[in-house]
């Protein structure tokens, strides 16, 4: 693995962490009848990258990768410029 690829797989592992966090220590705050909280977070990546799929608590987490493309003025020639992680959890 490259530096590279290894700094980015640490922020991934990061953000997911984060995300992640309140909803593993949160106290049962939805009592009363009320549904569950949906959480979404969006991150942009060089290269592609994987979020955290499975259970978290209460939660299911999964995730969707979508490539960035930047293509020229006719519309053609389109190439990935970046990768988006959408981190959704429910």
């Amino acid at each position: 693995m490259t530096h590279l690829m290894i700094k980015n797989a640490a922020i991934a592992f990061l953000a997911a962490t984060a995300l992640l966090a309140p909803l593993l220590n949160s106290v049962d705050a939805h009592a009363g009848g009320r549904g569950k909280e949906y959480f979404s977070e969006t991150y942009t990546f060089s290269k592609a990258m994987n979020g955290f799929e499975g259970r978290a608590g209460d939660y299911y987490c999964s995730y969707i990768k979508t490539p960035v493309r930047k293509c020229d003025a006719t519309g053609n020639n389109c190439r990935i410029v970046a990768w988006q992680l959408e981190q959704r959890c429910q």
